[in-house]
């Protein structure tokens, strides 16, 4: 049954991994937010800045 408990341990450790990554997921996300809210207050177009963002992105792709 050894067996058993190291299958359960390995799972529960990947799903405290998965949690934690989620929350450092929102966490960056909430700092992205910011950014463009931040941006917006000194007058920038958030929404121009989102579509530079992903062009940029689409050309960085090999």
């Amino acid at each position: 049954m050894a067996e058993g408990n190291i299958a359960a341990d390995q799972l529960r450790l990947f799903i405290e991994r998965i949690e934690r990554l989620e929350e450092e997921k929102k966490g960056i996300a909430d700092d992205i937010r910011d950014v463009y809210s931040e941006a917006k207050s000194q007058g920038y177009d958030a929404k121009i800045m989102r579509q530079i963002v992903r062009l940029r992105k689409m050309s960085a792709r090999p």
